[in-house]
């Protein structure tokens, strides 16, 4: 299965102590507080533990929200190694091509045949100039006759049958490079969720946790309010201590 980051998993370990905090005091915070926010009893359609346990549920849904998309995520940028190694592997395929022929062109027929047919001395190293010059020597080998003749007639070579192998070997380089722009928009659709769910969470993290401690402390619990309270290291991501203590506990 796969993990969240680090920044993930540390605001879901803060999240963790007031979960459980509110699930294991609701009761008891609840028969304090009735009585005093409802002297003359709770309204039937409505109990404070109702209230507390929908508190509760506010700050759950948008921590395993924020741990879904963390996921998610990671799992696109996962997705990033295949196409990338396989857009690597036709770059390779490419200029090994080219620099064949090149060299086959130079010893067979002479230098100035190779460069006739717009092969450089130097094969790029740039992927977008390496298709361009690809491009133009597959053009070049449809168009141009190679009537010189070789030094080596078992070592001539067949334009056009060459030129075939190099279109396929661009169109192979162009798809495989389609894949890896198409991996990085969804890479960055996926790092805008996460960061959108992590924004919401600082929102409903601060807001449920410092309305918990003021619920706890109405009803006679300061201790309790001080083991959830929002402190700054909480604020900014960092789990205290008793945060990251080990728990079996999901967030619900």
């Amino acid at each position: 299965m796969s993990q969240p980051s680090k920044l993930i998993a540390d605001r879901v370990a803060i999240s963790r102590t007031v979960l459980a905090s509110l699930n294991e005091h609701t009761p008891e915070i609840a028969k304090e507080l009735e009585a005093l926010l409802f002297p003359e009893g709770t309204p039937k359609s409505l109990t404070t533990a109702d209230f507390l346990h929908a508190l509760r549920d506010v700050l759950s849904r948008s921590t395993e929200a924020m741990f879904a998309a963390d996921l998610a995520h990671t799992r696109e940028l996962a997705d990033d190694d295949a196409p990338r190694a396989l857009a690597e592997e036709r770059i390779e395929v490419l200029r090994a091509l080219l620099l064949s022929l090149r060299t086959t062109l130079a010893s067979t027929y002479g230098v100035p045949v190779a460069a006739a047919y717009g092969i450089p001395s130097q094969i790029p190293d740039d992927t977008e100039v390496l298709i361009r010059v690809a491009s133009t020597v597959e053009r070049l080998l449809r168009e141009r006759p190679l009537i010189e003749p070789p030094k080596i007639k078992s070592l001539a070579i067949a334009p056009l049958a060459v030129s075939e192998d190099l279109g396929f070997a661009i169109v192979d380089l162009k798809r495989a490079l389609a894949d890896v722009a198409r991996e990085k928009r969804e890479a960055i659709v996926s790092q805008s969720t996460k960061n959108l769910s992590m924004a919401r969470w600082q929102s409903m993290y601060q807001g449920v946790t410092e309305a918990a401690c003021g619920l706890y402390a109405l009803a006679g619990q300061g201790a309790l309010a001080e083991g959830i309270r929002p402190t700054a290291r909480r604020l900014a991501g960092l789990p205290e201590e008793e945060d990251a203590a080990p728990s079996t506990e999901r967030s619900r």
